[in-house]
């Protein structure tokens, strides 16, 4: 039987270095509770899958097909087809996702240095944002959000050939537009 609800609570979880017990506590719940959704053993209730998803990136759409399949009896998954652990084939075309697969959502983190360490450990990262993300002078500079760092992410991640300098042209550029949206 698969476990992709399970996994995708893992998942995140792990992406935010987060324990069994704190993870729990962030969404009101145990941490033998989450260990109880990761194996498979209980499904979480639709209400609190809806704020894990959220987190996870996952547009509402496939984060209810997804607990609905997981909640359904094996016979019955194949009416709602899941190509692999992160795609739906429901006519959705984009996903938060689709940039950079697997690409966590930093916008949850909120301490510097756990950003910095995550990020710099995340080989999925196009090499110009990990080289910036190494560089002590742009984390003084700059001091960037974890929303930040996604947004770079998912809009110009896809330029994986793009230098360091660009990367950071990239963040400059993004923030004098969010600026100007907000006047």
């Amino acid at each position: 039987m698969d476990n992709l609800l399970g996994k995708r609570i893992q998942e995140l979880r792990k992406r935010m270095a987060m324990t069994q017990d704190q993870f729990g506590t962030k969404y009101g719940v145990s941490g033998p509770a989450i260990f109880k959704f990761e194996k498979n053993y209980v499904k979480p209730s639709l209400e609190l899958w809806m704020r894990m998803s959220e987190d996870c990136g996952m547009s509402e759409r496939q984060a209810v097909l997804l607990w609905v399949k997981a909640k359904l009896p094996e016979r019955y998954h194949e009416y709602i087809d899941l190509q692999g652990a992160d795609e739906l084939a429901v006519g959705e075309t984009s996903s938060k996702y689709a940039v950079l697969e697997g690409v966590p959502e930093y916008t949850q983190v909120t301490d510097r240095e756990l950003l910095r360490k995550m990020l710099k450990s995340d080989d999925s990262l196009p090499l110009g944002i990990r080289e910036l993300v190494a560089d002590d002078e742009f984390w003084v500079v700059f001091k960037p959000t974890g929303a930040e760092i996604y947004g770079v992410v998912q809009k110009f991640g896809m330029f994986h050939n793009g230098s360091k300098a660009l990367f950071s042209e990239a963040l400059r550029l993004m923030r004098n537009f969010l600026a100007n949206e907000a006047m």
